[in-house]
């Protein structure tokens, strides 16, 4: 906002304010008579009411008050006693019933409330006069407290039912203002005097829009009786300061919005002054403020256009203001996953940095997990180019340690998930490939030890797979025996075949996916295999007794794998390995309850063994490409 004050003539000149001398600034103005009924036409208003309250609680009305709660500007709300029900209703009451326009006031306050069936409106269950002949108006009772109160006291002992954190709850709030000052809009009605003050907060988090004294129809035509400033000064639109006329509208009420939504992003006034007069000059030019750098942009940019002298400038309803605030609030979990994801990336780097052959498969859960935040981040915040390149960045990272790996595989598919194309790094890959097959082709390159981590990401992948299919197969292979489908004696000549297609896939597959470890390990673990069976059916074990005891050698298996996939892997030793001791004792020698267990055992255990683990985030250094 600027530092220079507007000068006195900048304000419309039919603009009336000296009989409003020592008015507080975020205080309202109120209507002047002639903008309301006569004071004949009011009294004879009131008087054609119904008795509804008696003071006394000897009389015969309905209403009994017991307590005041609250006093504002122009009523008084007191709790009263409902006989006929028996509950405690809200009864407000006019504060000087000698102000010309109060009683009035009140009146159109209630017809409007009346008018008005949302969640954050209080219902009016009755209006009607007291024993001394003044109008009332009875609600339904509301605890809570204002939201002013919340806004301007940290301290507030309210705050204790809202633990959630400070800016999302007021954004929260407003966003509910909006939408039930856009249902108002609806049925043709504005509020003018929305802040604060006038909104309550129940201890559930309901939202409630109050005091709607100054609700005016949607003006088609100037009125000569409404010419009078109503409103607060400190956050009124600028045409509000010509009176009632077609140049108000829904976007008046957004102004409204903007200016509150710039008291909670700054803790100040939208307008403010050493004088009345300055203040409304600082409202009739709605200057665009200039906010910290700490403030969201976002926030920053709809509270600056909310706030606009043109109405054109503003958001073109509530609703539109709601759907905004209500945005931010979900760019700001993606801004949340994106910050993860990068912290994510950052602990790959060190993984990586420190050239571990047993740390690949985490090094490649690492990389699934930050790729699936930062795109988790652009479903809830599409086109978030902060996204797109935190994510271009991860993708960029993994095609280049990929070429360098050999892993040509594994680059053209980190290249197809970039954002957007990539034609150096196209070409890029595609020379690599050339100089790979020509490398194999010379015998250069034929995945032995000394490119021990060719092997690791094939071998994740390749573990994930047979131990879902395998233990699938195990679990549908016991289904089949039960069920009289499949013979016993079949199962034992199955596993003699899977061993033998084992040996052949290894064969076939040594130059692609492993390496001369690996092929001893699986050469280790088909050899037990194909022993224990021949072994089982020479000392005259029944076929349900090995297959009871195969587990045992499933969890010496599965550890010998273990062993050369890294420290991730201890999970899943623990799991076969338990599963596969205490199968014989607890189990009885049922084969197909077996292959039950060796079915799920191997399920379970992918599961546990791919669920990324969960770190602390913190702040991610940048990282060239």
């Amino acid at each position: 906002m600027s530092a220079e004050r507007p000068s006195d003539d900048e304000l419309p000149p039919t603009l009336v304010i000296d009989h409003l001398v020592g008015l507080s600034f975020d205080e309202t103005i109120t209507p002047s008579t002639h903008e309301r009924l006569s004071g004949a036409r009011e009294r004879e208003r009131v008087q054609a009411l119904p008795q509804i309250v008696d003071d006394s609680s000897h009389g015969d009305a309905d209403f009994t008050p017991f307590e005041e709660i609250a006093v504002g500007g122009v009523g008084v709300v007191e709790l009263a006693h409902q006989r006929s029900v028996g509950r405690d209703v809200a009864i407000k009451r006019v504060r000087d019933p000698s102000v010309p326009g109060a009683a009035a006031m009140l009146l159109e306050e209630g017809r409007v409330m009346g008018l008005l069936e949302h969640p954050g409106v209080i219902p009016v269950l009755a209006m009607g006069r007291d024993g001394r002949g003044h109008p009332v108006l009875v609600m339904k009772r509301v605890e809570g407290t204002t939201w002013r109160a919340l806004l301007r006291d940290p301290s507030q002992p309210a705050w204790g039912d809202f633990p959630v954190e400070r800016l999302e709850f007021h954004l929260r709030v407003l966003a509910q203002v909006a939408d039930v000052a856009h249902y108002a809009h609806g049925k043709g009605w504005l509020h003018r005097d929305i802040k604060p003050e006038n909104v309550m907060v129940g201890p559930r988090g309901e939202v409630y829009l109050i005091d709607w004294g100054l609700a005016v129809q949607v003006p088609t035509e100037a009125s000569p009786e409404g010419q009078g400033l109503v409103g607060t000064p400190a956050y009124m639109a600028p045409e509000m300061l010509q009176g009632v006329g077609p140049w108000l509208s829904a976007q008046t009420d957004v102004y409204l919005l903007g200016a509150v939504l710039h008291e909670v992003l700054t803790g100040r006034l939208r307008h403010e002054g050493v004088s009345l007069r300055a203040v409304l000059a600082s409202a009739w030019l709605s200057e665009r403020y200039e906010y910290p750098e700490e403030t969201p942009e976002e926030l920053a940019t709809l509270a600056n256009e909310a706030t606009s002298a043109r109405p054109e400038v503003r958001p073109s309803s509530a609703m539109a203001f709601k759907r905004r605030v209500e945005d931010f609030l979900t760019h700001r979990v993606a801004l949340g996953m994106i910050e993860k994801g990068r912290a994510r990336f950052a602990e790959l780097l060190d993984i990586a940095h420190e050239g571990s052959v047993t740390d690949e498969v985490e090094l490649l859960q690492r990389f699934d997990g930050c790729v699936s935040l930062l795109r988790r981040s652009l479903e809830l915040w599409p086109g978030n180019q902060r996204a797109i390149d935190d994510l271009s960045e991860v993708l960029r990272w993994r095609i280049r340690r990929s070429i360098n790996q050999g892993d040509v595989l594994a680059a053209r598919s980190s290249l197809a998930e970039l954002p957007s194309a990539s034609p150096a790094l196209e070409l890029e890959l595609s020379r690599a490939a050339e100089r790979i097959e020509q490398e194999r082709a010379l015998g250069l390159r034929s995945g032995g030890p000394s490119e021990p981590w060719t092997i690791a990401p094939m071998r994740a992948i390749a573990g994930r797979a047979s131990a879902l299919l395998g233990g699938g197969s195990m679990v549908a292979l016991g289904a089949a025996v039960r069920a009289g489908v499949v013979p016993f004696a079949w199962s034992t000549t199955a596993a003699v075949l899977g061993a033998a297609l084992g040996v052949v896939a290894v064969a076939r597959l040594r130059d692609g996916l492993v390496d001369r470890a690996g092929l001893r390990e699986l050469g280790w673990i088909t050899a037990g295999s194909l022993a224990f069976t021949l072994a089982s059916r020479l000392i005259g074990l029944s076929p349900g007794q090995s297959l009871a005891l195969l587990p045992v050698l499933v969890a010496v298996c599965v550890g010998l794998l273990a062993a050369g996939l890294g420290r991730t892997r201890a999970r899943l030793v623990a799991v076969c390995a338990v599963s596969g001791m205490l199968a014989p004792a607890v189990l009885r020698w049922d084969a197909t309850f077996v292959l039950d267990l060796m079915g799920l055992t191997a399920i379970v255990g992918c599961l546990v063994v791919e669920r990324p683990g969960e770190r602390a985030a913190a702040p991610s250094p940048a990282v060239n490409h």
